[in-house]
């Protein structure tokens, strides 16, 4: 490899560092601040379906969480993932992509706690969403927004 290679190498490496940075940890908190808020409108929305609605929980949660993740890329994109490159439909895509993952392992997640194990249906979908939305933040920031 050149010497014009390498430099090349070491910017890229040095404008995006790693998932354990003080960068990623900044990404990572402000990301949780974001995703705190939208998780308690999921939450609100979940209520509201099954229990003043009589919605099916699991039809609740599905619809809860895409609505909150909507919001949730509107405030990523302008806050914690600001310095990215990807365009505003195309970084869209791979969030949702991304939150379909999420949604895969909270549903699961939450068909195993209510289930089996007879959990309420709100803090199932709290227990699952921490898992999930620490798996969801490492894609976004590694394969979607390029940042860490």
């Amino acid at each position: 490899m050149s010497a014009r290679g390498v430099c090349e190498d070491m910017v890229v490496a040095s404008s995006h560092p790693g998932l354990f940075s003080r960068h990623g940890a900044v990404l990572f908190l402000r990301n949780a601040l974001v995703s705190s808020g939208c998780f308690a409108i999921d939450m609100a929305l979940i209520w509201l379906m099954v229990s003043q609605a009589g919605l099916d929980k699991f039809v609740a949660v599905t619809v809860g969480f895409l609505v909150a993740n909507a919001v949730n890329y509107v405030l990523a994109r302008l806050w914690v993932f600001r310095e990215s490159e990807r365009g505003l439909f195309t970084g869209y895509v791979y969030f949702l992509g991304n939150a379909l993952v999420g949604l895969a392992i909270i549903l699961a997640g939450f068909a195993l706690l209510t289930g089996p194990l007879d959990t309420h249906y709100l803090v199932a979908r709290v227990i699952v969403s921490m898992c999930a939305g620490t798996i969801v933040f490492i894609l976004n920031a590694t394969l979607n927004f390029h940042e860490v």
